[in-house]
């Protein structure tokens, strides 16, 4: 654990080793809190992942939510229960502290306090806090208007077609082509550098990130800001990949895409100003205009090649619909 943990500082005068963590503030600055929890048998299966994985995958997925702020990670705290009839627990912690603080040097940020303690299985719940400078706004969800292009990062779909790619073939019997896919699962990359770019851009007017799936996530960036949206699915982009394993197991990529979820890229909408070339250049990434928004609609249409248009019902994950089933 040692590799990921905070010694005292100016800003943390004390972390870990006292009852709580003390930061000090400046004056005029933001500090954005976020938090998500990994459990086993719900969020993650250790059939196909590493501790080590889901340590780094539990970060991520706070990362990409403080990425969508448009602020930078500054500490975290860490709470992990872990099954008390679990054997080598000494050793799967090593393992699983492993991927916590690979993230932590990745993105330059220390985890400051936390628990543990034992249950039924494992869960790791991160708290981490980001920091916005002064005179930098904070991205929110709200502040989309009438007209603005609905944009999205990278190739959605991904994440959920790795994860279809383990349960037909099993972690150690994945083919090579599809090997991408699984990473994009097992492995996601939070854009934070994206999120601080798109933060300063003032053709930017609100954001999230994409965790839940596309179809439920772009209904909330509207409806957030009282609007609808109107996606085009012939301006989506799927990779090869993921197109090439839809063929292999029969199914329709666009199910990925829409519903899926946990690809972690951002989607945001901005202003028919906005030009989403110098970003793409700096970051090496791909900016999608999917689709706008609309004040007169309600809801999320999805507009087809052929310009027939159909209602997109919500079909991504949902905790608390899931439980109700």
């Amino acid at each position: 654990m040692r590799f990921c943990n905070a010694t005292p500082s100016r800003r943390y005068p004390l972390t870990i080793g006292d009852d709580a963590a003390v930061r000090r503030c400046t004056k005029g600055e933001s500090l954005v809190l976020t938090t998500d929890v990994l459990v086993e048998g719900v969020d993650f299966s250790l059939d196909y992942m590493t501790l080590r994985e889901v340590g780094f995958k539990a970060m991520a997925a706070n990362l990409s939510d403080c990425a969508a702020m448009g602020a930078m990670p500054e500490s975290a705290l860490v709470q992990v229960t872990f099954p008390a009839s679990h054997r080598g627990v000494r050793a799967a912690f090593r393992n699983l502290y492993r991927g916590i603080g690979e993230a932590c040097r990745l993105w330059r940020f220390a985890v400051v306090g936390g628990d543990i303690s034992s249950g039924p299985a494992w869960s790791i719940g991160v708290t981490l806090i980001g920091r916005q400078p002064d005179g930098l706004r904070v991205l929110q969800r709200s502040g989309a208007r009438h007209g603005d292009g609905v944009w999205v990062s990278g190739c959605v779909g991904e994440s959920a077609a790795g994860l279809e790619a383990l349960r037909k073939w099993g972690r150690n019997s994945v083919p090579a082509k599809y090997r991408r896919l699984v990473r994009r699962h097992v492995r996601p990359t939070p854009q934070i550098a994206l999120g601080a770019a798109l933060v300063r851009n003032r053709h930017v007017h609100a954001a999230m990130d994409i965790s839940d799936g596309l179809s439920k996530d772009c209904a909330v960036l509207a409806g957030d800001s009282g609007l609808g949206a109107v996606l085009e699915s012939g301006r989506m982009l799927i990779s090869a990949g993921t197109r090439r394993l839809a063929r292999e197991l029969k199914t329709d990529p666009m199910q990925w895409l829409l519903h899926g979820g946990e690809d972690f890229e951002l989607l945001f909408a901005a202003s028919p100003a906005f030009d989403p070339v110098e970003i793409e250049r700096a970051r090496n990434l791909q900016l999608t205009r999917i689709g706008r928004l609309d004040k007169v609609r309600r809801g999320v249409v999805l507009t087809r090649p052929d310009g027939r248009t159909r209602p997109l019902r919500d079909e991504s994950w949902d905790h608390t619909r899931a439980a109700l089933l």
